[in-house]
């Protein structure tokens, strides 16, 4: 008859405990980003980015300041995480648009469609978009075409080319220099030094988005 002290059922109840402890951990780290993403983006509302301070957010979403620091260094990787999940959110959207069979449309109407609302997107998170670059202009960059971001906007775009190229819309083309290009032009430095730096309308980088990379191939 074992014992409840005996080696193997003392290493259990250690193990249980500690799966216990680590899931309470996880669920109060899960608590504390929350809190610190609402409050963020509650705070963006309604100041400036970058007149928000990391001593303000800990304040507002009622946690220690180590707690934040532990976290995020800095408002631009708070910006950063608040920009990650929506993101993720929007591209989801997106595929499951282009992924519907039961909508009507050309390929290049599609291509139309998604080049619109990835502009749309870019254009509400400008400013999450510009302090992010603003802290981040420094600092080394990631290889464009390697950000995850990247890869998923490719592989949805580059079937509608091909979808094009095999219905007929459009001649024979090299679609992954296309797509490269049509990204790169989409990528969001380029479209808020098109609207902040040389005063383009969102709707004036739309026209001209689409004309060249919709009706000019």
């Amino acid at each position: 008859m074992k014992h409840i002290d005996e080696p193997q059922d003392s290493l259990y109840a250690l193990e249980v405990e500690a799966k216990l402890s680590c899931g309470r951990r996880e669920e109060k780290d899960s608590e504390y980003r929350r809190r610190i993403l609402t409050t963020a983006r509650n705070l963006f509302k309604t100041h400036k980015i970058d007149t928000v301070t990391m001593h303000q957010i800990a304040k507002e979403a009622g946690v220690g300041q180590g707690t934040l620091y532990r976290r995020y260094a800095h408002i631009g990787e708070v910006c950063s995480d608040l920009l990650r999940s929506t993101t993720s959110q929007f591209i989801a959207s997106l595929e499951a648009r282009i992924a519907d069979t039961t909508r009507e449309g050309t390929a290049l109407n599609q291509m139309s469609e998604a080049i619109i609302m990835i502009i749309d997107f870019i254009d509400d998170k400008a400013s999450l978009l510009s302090a992010i670059n603003l802290i981040y202009t420094d600092k080394e960059r990631f290889y464009l075409h390697k950000k995850p971001i990247y890869v998923r906007l490719h592989n949805l775009l580059a079937p509608l080319i091909e979808r094009a190229v095999n219905q007929g819309e459009i001649e024979q083309i090299d679609v992954t220099l296309t797509v490269n290009t049509i990204l790169g032009s989409l990528m969001p430095e380029q479209y808020l030094y098109h609207r902040e730096v040389l005063g383009y309308t969102k709707e004036q980088f739309i026209s001209g988005i689409c004309r060249l990379f919709v009706k000019g191939i």
